[in-house]
């Protein structure tokens, strides 16, 4: 394959800079939705022009916390997404930079966003026919930050860690390129709402055995009790109660066949104190006793 980084930056000795010492500079070709990938910042050299191609230039710039999974309320200018649109090709003394923040840059030919079957959307960018080049400028989402800073420190590798790029890639464009007209709401409440009830659900997964209660996970959701109650079904299609009973008891159930554990400490290990208790949710859930497990 032709490299793909030059036919749309133009010149093969760019410097393509990083936001954060240390990280991989390397650009990266994603075949679907179609674009180059860096971690930092598509950067020309700042003594000479740049010819940059009809295409679409995406930067994501997010406060680091959202790598570290913090929510955060940020200043604008630290959580910024801005996409640079190019119908004919122009010549550009640099991109837009993100100074030290870190932040991601997507790059799409105009044959991928023709292959995607968003030229339109593309188009629409542009203020009148004229114009060869527009800047749109919005503020990233907290949902948009947690997806970049997944992109830049992604939590698996290989083949996986292609797919999460891809994915968050296509994501990023579809933001990019309909966020200015509206028709995807950015509401910074939602999204740190969802993120608060995402860490309550990993806390569960990650300890099962703790006494939780509907009071605790709720204050850790910074939401009220009923608020709470609601709000976890809603997200996830079941109670955080019947949700926290399930993962216990396909823990349980693992435990047994797996490790051999006697039914007594597989119940222990999953947070149930009682025995009894833990066979009647047992036989509930999956139709026969526990100790049927320890035959298989």
């Amino acid at each position: 394959m032709r490299d793909l980084y030059n036919q749309i930056v133009g010149r093969p000795g760019d410097d393509i800079g990083s936001a954060l010492p240390g990280a991989s500079t390397a650009a990266q070709w994603l075949d679907f939705p179609g674009c180059v990938f860096v971690r930092g910042e598509f950067r020309a050299d700042p003594d000479g022009p740049a010819a940059a191609a009809p295409g679409l230039f995406i930067s994501v710039a997010f406060d680091d916390a959202a790598s570290r999974g913090i929510p955060t309320r940020a200043p604008g200018a630290e959580r910024q997404m801005t996409a640079i649109a190019v119908r004919e090709a122009v010549a550009a003394r640099r991109s837009v930079r993100c100074e030290e923040r870190p932040a991601i840059g997507l790059a799409l030919p105009q044959a991928s966003i023709d292959g995607l079957g968003l030229g339109d959307a593309f188009r629409a960018l542009f203020k009148n026919d004229q114009a060869g080049a527009a800047v749109v400028s919005l503020t990233a989402s907290a949902r948009i930050q947690a997806v970049a800073a997944e992109m830049f420190s992604p939590p698996v590798a290989g083949t996986a860690a292609q797919l999460l790029l891809s994915a968050h890639a296509a994501e990023i464009v579809v933001h990019a390129l309909f966020g200015e007209r509206g028709r995807i709401e950015a509401d910074p409440a939602a999204d740190l709402q969802r993120m608060r009830l995402q860490s309550v659900k990993a806390r569960i997964d990650a300890d099962l055995a703790y006494p939780w209660s509907i009071d605790e996970l709720a204050r850790n959701a910074g939401l009220g009790r009923r608020s709470f109650i609601q709000k976890f079904r809603m997200a996830y299609g079941e109670s955080a109660i019947d949700y926290l009973r399930a993962r216990r008891l396909d823990a349980a159930r693992a435990l047994l066949i797996h490790q051999r554990l006697s039914v007594t400490e597989a119940a222990f290990r999953v947070g149930y104190a009682h025995p009894a208790n833990f066979a009647t949710a047992f036989r509930r859930r999956f139709g026969h006793s526990p100790s049927d497990c320890q035959s298989i």
